[in-house]
């Protein structure tokens, strides 16, 4: 299967603009100059170590097939289940230090349904009630759990979580194999579904693909209006 190219980016993405949405007092401004640090920091790294990607610069593209089949767990209904979509992977380390430094790892996940493209970001996390909003360097890929670290909006604005961790017996050689799972913040994990995308002589990286949780939102879910206005200035940055 081909990978999935991203299309122009649309700047009127799904975000939350609802009044009962939760939203601390004060999330704007303070989203606002976060995002801007963050902003900061991908263009000093980018002036450190010019690259197309600033982060995860180096990484390995995996097809295969992304499985949402547990109709009952948060967020699966608006992630489109039960769906079975072919699916592109991309694992690659943030920083990008040379093995067999550790690092944070990520995972993204993109699909497309009826001409749209979708895109789900994992980094290596906890799964704890706060060590899933905290990062994890390691020094193998997918060799813990990854997670989402800030939260989409289900259909009636109920915030929740989605992470990803090795497939119990998954073989090893390089390839994808993870449980997905979903959670309200702090609350207990429920099992979603399964991406499998098989190592393959001949994969490699993909420069000109690109991902963006943001502008596009995986499945019906939305974005908070405060992880947008944290998480955009450092993409288009990166972007540029």
């Amino acid at each position: 299967m081909a990978a999935p190219r991203p299309r122009p980016h649309d700047d009127g993405a799904r975000l939350s603009r609802r009044p009962g949405d939760p939203r601390p007092a004060g999330a704007a401004p303070a989203a606002d100059a976060a995002g801007a640090v963050l902003r900061a920091l991908v263009g000093a790294v980018d002036r450190v170590r010019p690259s197309p990607r600033p982060l995860h610069p180096r990484g390995v593209v995996r097809r295969g097939t992304l499985l949402v089949d547990d109709a009952g767990a948060p967020g699966a209904r608006e992630l489109g289940a039960p769906l079975v979509v072919p699916a592109v992977a991309r694992v690659s380390r943030a920083a990008g230090l040379p093995a067999p430094l550790p690092d944070v790892f990520g995972v993204a996940v993109r699909w497309e349904v009826g001409g749209r493209t979708h895109d789900l970001l994992l980094s290596g996390t906890g799964l704890g009630r706060l060590s899933r909003f905290v990062l994890v360097p390691r020094t193998r890929p997918l060799a813990g759990p990854h997670g989402t670290l800030m939260p989409f909006l289900d259909a009636r604005g109920r915030p929740l979580l989605v992470a990803a961790v090795p497939s119990p017996g998954a073989p090893r050689g390089g390839g994808v194999d993870l449980v997905l799972l979903s959670a309200r913040p702090g609350g207990p994990w429920h099992r979603l579904g399964r991406l499998v995308c098989p190592a393959r002589p001949g994969d490699g990286d993909d420069p000109d693909l690109r991902f963006d949780p943001v502008l596009h939102v995986p499945g019906d879910l939305r974005v908070p209006g405060w992880a947008a206005r944290l998480r955009l200035p450092s993409y288009r940055r990166a972007r540029a």
